[in-house]
């Protein structure tokens, strides 16, 4: 989106090895996505960590797939780190949990697309405990999908969750989802299975210091092969900001030889 005066409703972005990263919080997301269902305006919102970013670098697919959303999300300390504006850490499922109780407040009706059917229903009976005006207009597990966008334009949902995993659930959002009359698209990966209780989430105070990727790692050693990627991702941001200070002083010295 195009830079303009700062308004309530307006989405500013800075980026990361060319891929955007919106400086919001979340009350003015919030704001943002309240408005979007009140109007009608339809929102597509990705969380960016560092192993998208790697892979979108690398692949140009990748790299146009993430660039046709609206929102970017600093879903991650070390994008926050890399960024060159300050913007505030919202996680895709941390945003979630937000728009059910923004659901509870306005009546705007939520979409659960993906996850297996178990642990679809479970997160919505967990959420439902928690938010018990919080509308949900239907569901779709992540495997028996094939009708997911008529299943959504028949629920009549403001708000689509879609927990198919990166890069399924982006794919899904830019190709079938447009189509499918809600006002906001949100990936939100495996946030389902976390507010269904099948897979623990490090505790609020490894969140706030920025250790939850380790966490999440030392619980699930599979995940220890994205290691690689982390590192790539800060390589990456260490020769981009040695480029831009190179450019900065080489542009200083030229002027200053005028």
């Amino acid at each position: 989106m195009k830079d303009t005066n700062m308004k309530d409703t307006d989405i500013k972005n800075t980026n990361v090895l060319g891929i955007p990263v919106s400086l919001l919080g979340k009350r003015q997301l919030l704001r943002i996505i309240e408005e979007a269902v009140r109007s009608g305006r339809q929102l597509t919102v990705v969380a960016v960590n560092a192993r998208k970013i790697v892979r979108a670098v690398r692949d140009p697919a990748v790299k146009r797939l993430l660039l046709g959303f609206d929102i970017f999300l600093a879903d991650g300390q070390s994008v926050v780190k890399a960024t060159a504006r300050q913007t505030e850490r919202i996680t895709g499922i941390d945003l979630a949990e937000a728009v059910c109780r923004l659901s509870a407040k306005t009546g705007a009706g939520i979409f659960f697309y993906g996850a297996s059917e178990e642990n679809n229903l479970l997160a919505q009976r967990k959420l439902k405990e928690k938010y018990p005006d919080m509308v949900i207009a239907g569901y779709c597990n992540g495997y028996d999908d094939k009708d997911a966008t008529d299943l959504i334009k028949k629920s009549g949902a403001d708000i689509v969750f879609v927990a198919k995993g990166t890069p399924l659930q982006e794919q899904w959002i830019m190709e079938q989802g447009k189509g499918s009359g809600a006002d906001i698209l949100m990936g939100i990966g495996g946030a389902l299975d976390v507010f269904g209780g099948k897979v623990k989430r490090a505790p609020k105070f490894v969140r706030d210091t920025g250790f939850e990727w380790l966490y999440r790692m030392l619980r699930e050693p599979k995940r220890l092969k994205q290691i690689p990627e982390f590192i790539q991702f800060r390589r990456m941001v260490r020769k981009e900001n040695k480029q831009a200070y190179h450019r900065i002083i080489g542009g200083s010295l030229c002027r200053g030889k005028k």
